[in-house]
């Protein structure tokens, strides 16, 4: 006796031990699963662009390390288009969304507009720094005065407001720690934005709560000549948020009636629709509950959960309820029936729920977190569906009063019976032209699939006419810039920023920077303490603007600092750390998809060393080098995930079949509709992104089930002295319909997808519904061609 017939015999004990105590098994499988369940009130969505990396991530460290110092670098974009910015009755407007904002955004720190910019001048020996707009202006000669101030200074373009003077923008900086505004901050050049004992930084969802706060405003304000717009990577989170919320609600609901119709077409009685329903809700239900209990939230990439464990755990039921159903109905007892069905499907079960963990948990070692966080819950939802399949669902069999099938339901199975042998007949008599053909088919779009690359572009998932899009071409076009790319410059010492030449060159770099401008980048604007300087040294020498510079005397300079100080600004905070010794040197940059990064990445960086040398560590971080460091986790992660599930599986199915030949030939099915997909991309254009590369892993996990099922029921068959012929068609008698049903189930399960709002979404419903129809497809034509061959190959 081998393992696989001891497996076997357990899972018949197992099913009579349900027999004499089901009862107890029910209400002990429930209150388990209610514990679990009862967590789901905590469980929290996270869309952020610092979510996608592991809090050890170094990118993350340095970024978090940045937002200690300086507080978030990300900002909502509150955007006005008028025909003329400079119109008493639009400034008076404006003036009052801005007071609505400053006074019903919550978790604000900052706001920043034309209404209350820093206007550093002086006035005789003082230095006074005020808002531009102290007092509205009441004539055209004050108008004329903000206008020429607000138009020439170098701070306020392409930041406050464009070229034209048609956008004027708010900027709503966030709070940099949840609650922050309950901590106690110090005045002047305190380290209040140091990371505090027990402070968290803001929430996703506070930043959602801002987001949504600010698009309520700017609707109440909207009116002819006066547009109101958000924009900002806070807002294309958000929105990014809202439609997973959206999509997941539809998703479930959809897949659930399509598991229900085509349960009744399968079992043609209502418990064969409610009772696998049961299992899957409940199973699902437990795996949201535990990620609540871990604290994990649903990001991105783990949105698909839900209906992913919907219609995936549907198949072992439907496996299992097939082969009770079909004993119970030939006069067999109800617990005869429960404890056949276990013994027969009880062990393909249980490797198909270890395949299809063992395809998600090659995501648990991903370098991007939510990937990581579905390749985890996925397979311990797997595992609780799998519990509840062989544990609660016999159980619930026992104790429910069932009827047997009357004659005619037991004859619905005789077209898609001989439809299944007449494959089957077909695969055998042309094995070796159907073998030449998948290899001609595996080369080509294996080539195609060898073209791919990588792409990581949240933006890009929303639709083309989307607002939020529009939004951001808006302000990439006319402002030069929705995000940013942040430097800190450490000089390693105390007032290491007292000098003059490290001032001169980091506003040369500036300058340099703001020069970039091709076909595929440019840099839209660039500032650093430096700007502060030349205001100062300008004020106190009579407003003059050919004093816009740093000064010459390294003496000087904490002289300028401090009165600055003194006047009540604290915006220095934003720029440099309390000992003078680090600088933060902002760049605005157009929002693109990741990769295109690199190349603007490399040559600032060029820039910066070439200018400053040795003279300071420098330190890059910010949104535009997390979305790089998102991209290349993503590739690490799809390489190690692919080759780990093939591994992990493989091994199984040689385990399983008790063959090393057979079980690496039983992976060929499995792979040709992984290399399909992924030619298929390249070939219709289709991005390679954090979504489309989760179908490799996904769709061996998945395709392998029928496979488990195919080829174990061959192997019993065909080492009880069966030819391959008669073994093919007795597997295809007894667990076909099964294959076909899940199939089904599963790929329209996955279809549902291409309702979704964002296009990740639809491309991954696309390919993964294809892959898994094309995978039975291979396991019913490709699969015998195989055996047969290898048949003859043995004798």
């Amino acid at each position: 006796m081998n393992w696989r017939t001891e497996t076997e015999a357990l899972m018949e004990k197992l099913g009579k031990k349900i027999t004499l105590h089901p009862k107890k098994i029910i209400l002990f499988m429930l209150l388990v699963s209610f514990a679990m369940i009862s967590n789901l009130p905590k469980i929290t969505i996270d869309t952020s662009t610092e979510g996608f990396l592991h809090h050890e991530d170094p990118a993350l460290v340095k970024y978090e390390s940045f937002k200690e110092q300086f507080g978030q670098d990300e900002r909502i974009m509150v955007v006005v288009r008028t025909k003329n910015i400079f119109d008493i009755k639009f400034l008076e407007r404006f003036k009052e969304l801005h007071v609505e904002l400053e006074n019903n955004i919550p978790h604000l720190t900052d706001i920043n507009s034309l209404i209350n910019a820093r206007n550093t001048r002086g006035e005789g020996d003082r230095l006074i720094v005020e808002d531009l707009v102290e007092n509205m202006p009441q004539n055209v000669q004050e108008l004329a005065l903000l206008k020429r101030l607000a138009t020439t200074s170098v701070m306020y373009k392409n930041l406050l407001l464009n070229s034209d003077a048609t956008l004027a923008t708010i900027i709503l900086e966030p709070n940099a720690y949840e609650a922050s505004s309950n901590v106690d901050a110090l005045d002047g050049f305190s380290e209040s934005k140091i990371k505090q004992e027990n402070q968290e930084f803001i929430s996703d969802k506070s930043k959602s709560e801002m987001v949504r706060a600010a698009g309520e405003i700017a609707k109440k304000f909207t009116k002819d000549n006066f547009d109101v717009f958000i924009a900002g990577s806070l807002a294309v989170n958000d929105n990014t948020k809202k439609s997973m919320q959206s999509d997941m609600q539809k998703f479930i609901k959809l897949i659930l009636l399509i598991i229900a119709i085509f349960l009744f077409i399968v079992f043609r009685r209502i418990s064969g629709v409610l009772l696998p329903l049961f299992i899957v809700l409940i199973s699902l239900l437990s795996t949201v509950g535990v990620m609540a209990m871990t604290g994990t939230a649903i990001s991105v990439p783990t949105q698909i959960l839900p209906s992913f464990l919907l219609a995936v755990s549907i198949g072992a039921t439907v496996h299992l309820l097939v082969m009770f159903f079909k004993h119970f109905n030939s006069s067999e007892s109800k617990n005869e029936a429960i404890i056949f069905a276990l013994g027969h499907s009880g062990l393909p079960i249980i490797m198909t729920s270890l395949t299809t963990a063992a395809g998600l948990l090659s995501f648990s070692s991903a370098e991007i977190a939510p990937i990581a966080d579905l390749g985890i819950f996925g397979a311990v939802g797997i595992m609780i569906a799998l519990s509840n399949t062989i544990i609660l669902l016999p159980a619930i069999l026992v104790a429910l009063p069932l009827k047997k099938a009357k004659e005619t339901h037991k004859n619905n199975s005789v077209i898609m019976d001989k439809f299944l042998i007449a494959i089957a007949n077909f695969s055998i008599y042309h094995a070796k032209k159907i073998v030449a053909v998948t290899a001609i088919i595996f080369v080509v779009f294996l080539y195609s699939a060898s073209q791919l690359e990588l792409k990581h572009d949240p933006l890009s998932w929303q639709k083309e006419d989307a607002p939020i899009r529009i939004a951001t071409e808006v302000v990439d076009r006319e402002l030069k810039g929705s995000v940013t790319m942040e430097v800190i410059l450490d000089t390693k010492k105390e007032n290491g920023l007292h000098n003059s030449e490290l001032l001169k060159k980091i506003d040369i770099v500036r300058e340099k920077a703001e020069a970039i401008n091709n076909d595929k980048y440019f840099v839209g604007k660039g500032w650093s303490v430096a700007e502060v300087l030349k205001e100062i040294h300008r004020a106190l020498h009579a407003n003059n603007q050919e004093y816009y510079a740093i000064t010459d005397n390294n003496a000087l300079i904490p002289q300028e600092f401090l009165l600055f100080e003194n006047s009540g600004s604290d915006d220095l905070e934003d720029l440099v750390d309390s000992s003078f010794s680090k600088a933060r040197l902002t760049f605005k940059l157009p929002w693109m998809e990741a990769s295109e990064y690199e190349a603007l990445s490399q040559e600032l960086t060029t820039l910066i060393k070439e200018e400053l040398k040795d003279e300071v560590e420098i330190t890059i971080t910010g949104m535009v080098p997390l979305f790089q460091r998102t991209l290349v986790a993503a590739m690490d992660t799809m390489v190690v995930s692919y080759a780990t599930a093939f591994i992990l599986i493989t091994i199984m199915m040689i385990l399983l079949l008790g063959s090393f030949k057979i079980g690496l030939v039983s992976m060929i099915p499995n792979v040709l509709p992984v290399v399909m997909a992924l030619g298929f991309m390249n070939m219709v254009g289709m991005p390679l992104d954090m979504f489309t590369m989760l179908i490799g892993s996904i769709i061996i996990g998945l395709s392998v089930d029928d496979t488990v099922h195919f080829f174990h029921n061959y192997a019993k068959y065909h080492h009880n002295g069966m030819s391959v012929q008669k073994a093919v068609d007795e597997t295809m008698l007894g667990t076909g319909r099964a294959m076909v049903a899940t199939t089904i189930v599963l790929s329209l399960g996955f279809y549902v997808y291409m309702f979704a709002s964002l296009s990740n979404l639809v491309n991954f419903g696309i390919l993964t519904g294809g892959a898994i129809t094309i995978a039975l497809l291979s396991d019913i034509i490709l699969a015998p061609a195989l055996l047969k061959l290898l048949a003859k190959e043995e004798k």
